[in-house]
């Protein structure tokens, strides 16, 4: 009995997510299974290509390194000519150190007159000239609902009036005027979630941002001396707000532009904040006029480093500024081997404090991560404080990666506040946990 071709008989929108799986040459390759295969591929939803994605049949070793080849972006325009479109999704990323605009900029005109894209997505890598971007105008694609820009230089179209349906915005390294930047931001009325990273930019400090944005519920901002103002104006339902400072040293201006910014952002729920915003604000004058009445959960990354009384002032600061904190998780770095001297100095700066309404009330579950610490007994300090104060903590948690032993040992010595507390010790490695009370 002949074998049945179960296969072509299947519905049209299972070949599609049947092709949606492939590299886009193999969905191509499938036009000449049979008749009713002939235009499936043509109705492919989303394409990625490039760096870990589809190389459209690029094998030469040295793909991710060399510039970028007219023959390659051909075959690129090529397959999207024979798509049907519209694209859900468009993603290309490529590590490269030379890229054509022109070429780039042909491609999205032809996605847009495929009927645009709802997800764009631009990652270009740059070993050798990190500040050579590829520079393209982005065409008024009407339904995208998700752009993510990296390492490229955008201009918006003359007389832009929005994508009124994107949510998500993520920029980063990406050279674009204050002007339009702002214009983005003020035409994008529906955007819930918006990204802008800057680190290898080093341009003009003159970047300022009002943001108005009824919708935004998380917001991240990786920042450096480039800023001289973030406001969040209006942003009545913002959650969620991540607040890094990439500079390699801190300055006043730093400081007062991260403080400015989180004035608008007193009202989230949940905040992450990295050290150099801590090590900024240490250059100003506690205590600060604004706090965060609503934050249940805190997130902060400290370098033990750069930690001193004046940092620590403005740890416990944000402690007293969180009345009702109920989580943190606290990820503790070095970059050298610390000594007992350097563990002396942390329990000397983590002393007991006084009118910090969360530990006395609401804050339940502490999270301290040791893993990036060469020696994990110096994080045993600022866990020592959380057991020492916090009065109604449910649950002490600590990664790490070695010592399980004297972690254990040095807790068994440590002072309790709360009668509840249960603390576990987790190996990041083994995944084996320890019920230490």
């Amino acid at each position: 009995m002949a074998e049945v071709d179960r296969i072509s008989f299947l519905p049209e929108d299972i070949k599609i997510s049947i092709l949606s799986r492939l590299q886009v040459k193999d969905a191509f390759r499938t036009s000449a299974l049979a008749r009713s295969w002939r235009h499936v591929y043509t109705l492919l939803p989303s394409l990625r290509l490039g760096r870990f994605l589809d190389r459209l049949g690029d094998t030469s070793e040295d793909f991710y390194s060399r510039p970028i080849s007219p023959s390659w972006i051909r075959r690129v325009r090529h397959v999207v000519s024979c798509l049907q479109g519209p694209f859900l999704i468009f993603r290309l990323t490529l590590e490269l150190d030379i890229v054509p605009s022109n070429l780039l900029q042909t491609l999205l005109d032809l996605l847009f007159q495929k009927g645009g894209v709802q997800k764009l997505h631009l990652w270009f890598y740059y070993s050798f000239h990190p500040h050579k971007k590829v520079i393209f105008r982005l065409p008024p694609f009407h339904s995208l609902m998700e752009l993510r820009l990296n390492g490229c230089q955008l201009v918006l179209p003359h007389e832009f009036r929005g994508f009124h349906c994107l949510t998500t915005l993520s920029i980063s390294d990406v050279i674009i005027s204050n002007h339009h930047l702002q214009l983005l931001l003020d035409t994008s009325k529906n955007l819930t979630t918006f990204l802008y990273y800057a680190q290898d930019l080093h341009l003009a400090p003159d970047l300022a941002l009002n943001i108005s944005l009824p919708l935004l519920t998380y917001v991240q901002f990786a920042i450096n001396e480039m800023f001289d103002k973030i406001c969040l104006v209006s942003t009545p339902r913002l959650e969620q707000a991540d607040i890094f400072v990439t500079n390699y040293s801190v300055s006043e201006k730093l400081a007062r532009v991260t403080l400015g910014l989180l004035t608008g952002a007193s009202m989230v729920s949940s905040l992450y904040l990295d050290s150099k915003v801590l090590e900024a604000w240490s250059l100003l004058t506690l205590p600060f006029s604004f706090s965060f009445p609503q934050l249940k959960c805190l997130k902060l990354f400290l370098n033990l480093d750069t930690m001193d009384k004046r940092t620590c002032d403005v740890f416990h600061w944000l402690l007293k500024s969180m009345p009702f904190l109920e989580e943190l998780n606290i990820k503790l770095f070095s970059s050298f081997e610390q000594t007992k001297d350097v563990a002396s100095l942390m329990g000397k700066l983590f002393v007991k404090p006084n009118g910090v309404p969360c530990l006395d009330q609401t804050l339940k579950s502490v999270t301290v991560g040791t893993y990036f610490l060469l020696n994990v007994m110096t994080g045993i300090t600022v866990v020592k404080f959380f057991l020492l104060n916090a009065k109604v903590l449910k649950l002490m948690k600590i990664l790490y990666q070695d010592d399980e032993l004297s972690i254990i040992e040095e807790l068994q010595k440590a002072e309790v506040a709360s009668s509840d507390a249960k603390v576990v010790v987790f190996n990041i490695n083994t995944k084996v946990t320890v019920n230490v009370k």
